[in-house]
């Protein structure tokens, strides 16, 4: 009895803290910061304090500016990208399972409908069905794309299905839909791949995302190649229009913030 309440308090902490997480990092995202302090500034105005209701309404549109521009956002991505370079699918060693976390796959309408919505991360996938088709592994595993709430999701099957689209037989794919993050992948994956514990996997996941992936992963009793895929920042000429605003811009920094933010949290023991 002693034992499964405290399965239970551990798994309702892991709950709040999921929640915490989420709730504490959209607050420091750009737009999250921009929007306080815009509401700091409305409140000193209110209290009629012109000085710091003044600081905090530029501070807000100088960091919503900042990280709207393609310059920036390019350098801030690219600050996360450059830590493992690009290697070709033939270049790595042969691994006991290539693992691929869940991002690749917007949504899949499932079997009656077999339409999978792919995004800018699939070349995850299609990374992986490269290094399986270069002989690396026999084994594909696929952890992620539950729902940040509910833990259910079918991301993982469109996964799949992409892969075997791409040649890969639907008997290497091993499949887990139960992870929200990063930090429930890894315990998704030590789960699946218990025959390999201690072995030998190759982590494929987008380079953005590959720093906080591989620290976690680490940390395991897995020996970890890192297998980065989708780099999206190329060198590109100046351009006065690169100081300007963009909508796109600001989406790709608030991805690298957050996997800034991430980072932070694992090593301050938050998630």
């Amino acid at each position: 009895m002693r034992y499964r309440e405290s399965k239970v308090t551990l798994k309702y902490m892991t709950e709040i803290n999921f929640l915490f997480y989420k709730s504490v990092s959209q607050l420091v995202m750009p737009l999250g910061l921009t929007f306080l302090g815009l509401i700091l500034s409305l409140v000193f105005f209110y209290f009629e304090k012109k000085e710091p209701a003044v600081f905090f309404f530029l501070f807000s549109l100088s960091w919503l500016w900042l990280w709207s521009t393609p310059v920036w956002s390019d350098f801030i991505r690219g600050r996360l990208e450059s830590k493992y370079n690009y290697r070709k699918a033939e270049e790595f060693p042969v691994a006991d399972a290539i693992v691929v976390l869940g991002g690749g796959v917007r949504g899949f309408a499932g079997k009656e409908l077999p339409l999978i919505d792919l995004n800018r991360a699939a070349d995850r996938e299609l990374f992986a069905a490269q290094l399986f088709h270069a002989g690396k592994s026999r084994i594909i595993i696929l952890s992620g794309g539950a729902d940040p709430f509910i833990k259910s999701g079918a991301s993982t099957l469109g996964m799949k299905t992409f892969l075997i689209n791409l040649g890969v037989p639907a008997a290497a794919i091993t499949i887990g839909a139960n992870s929200r993050n990063t930090v429930e992948n890894v315990e998704e994956v030590i789960q699946m791949v218990k025959p390999v514990k201690g072995k030998t996997i190759l982590l494929v996941t987008s380079a953005m995302h590959m720093n906080r992936a591989y620290w976690l992963f680490s940390r395991s009793d897995f020996t970890i190649i890192p297998a980065p895929a989708d780099f999206e920042v190329v060198k590109s000429p100046f351009s006065i229009y690169r100081l300007l605003p963009d909508a796109e811009a600001l989406e790709n920094s608030s991805r690298a913030a957050r996997e800034i933010i991430g980072l932070w949290s694992y090593h301050l023991g938050f998630l």
